[in-house]
C-alpha cells in the first residue's frame, strides 16, 4: 500500500476519530492536534505492517474491515497520548470547558473515552479493552461507574445536589 492509499483509507475516519479526540480534549485545535498525533504514532510504529499490506479497492467489504481495522489501531495509539494530554491540560480545560455536557466533562479522561467508545463507536467490551489495553472487567467497571454519575448528576436531589 502507499502512503497516498492509506490516507484515503483514513480521510473518512477522521471526523469520528475528531469527535473521540474533543472528548478527552474539548478544545477545537488540541482535538485536531491529538488526531494528527495520534495518526502520526500509528504511522511510525505500525509502518511495516500498514505499507506491507495489499487491498482491494474494488472490494467493499475488505475496505470496510480495513477501515476498521485502522481505527482500532490509530485509536490504541491516540487514546493514551488523550489522556495524557488532558491531564496536563486540565486547569485550561476547566475554563473552556463545555457548559452544556458539564456532567461529562467533568468525568476522568478514561471513562468519558470508554463512553465514546461504547456508545457513539458501538465497539464491544473487549474491542474497547484492545484500543485503550486494559482488561475487560476495567472497561466493564469505567462503563457502569460512568453511567451511574451521568445518571446521578441528571436527577435532581441526588448526592450533587
Amino acid at each position: 500500500m502507499k502512503r497516498m492509499d492509506f490516507y484515503e483509507l483514513v480521510q473518512p475516519l477522521t471526523e469520528k476519530l475528531y469527535t473521540i479526540a474533543y472528548s478527552l480534549v474539548p478544545d477545537d485545535l488540541q482535538a485536531e492536534q491529538l488526531v494528527i498525533d495520534g495518526i502520526n504514532a500509528f504511522l511510525i510504529k505500525e509502518k511495516k505492517a500498514i505499507f506491507n499490506k495489499h487491498i482491494d479497492k474494488e472490494n467493499k467489504k475488505e475496505v470496510q474491515l480495513y477501515r476498521k481495522t485502522l481505527m482500532k489501531g490509530i485509536l490504541r495509539y491516540l487514546s493514551p497520548i488523550g489522556i495524557r494530554r488532558s491531564t496536563q491540560l486540565l486547569d485550561q480545560m476547566r475554563l473552556t470547558r463545555p457548559t452544556e455536557y458539564s456532567a461529562y466533562f467533568s468525568l476522568e479522561p478514561k471513562v468519558r473515552i470508554i463512553l465514546r467508545l461504547r456508545y457513539d463507536s458501538q465497539f464491544t467490551v473487549e474491542e474497547i479493552g484492545e484500543i485503550i489495553q486494559v482488561p475487560r472487567y476495567e472497561v466493564i467497571e469505567k462503563i457502569h461507574n460512568g453511567r451511574f454519575l451521568l445518571l446521578n448528576d441528571m436527577k435532581p436531589g441526588t448526592l450533587r445536589d
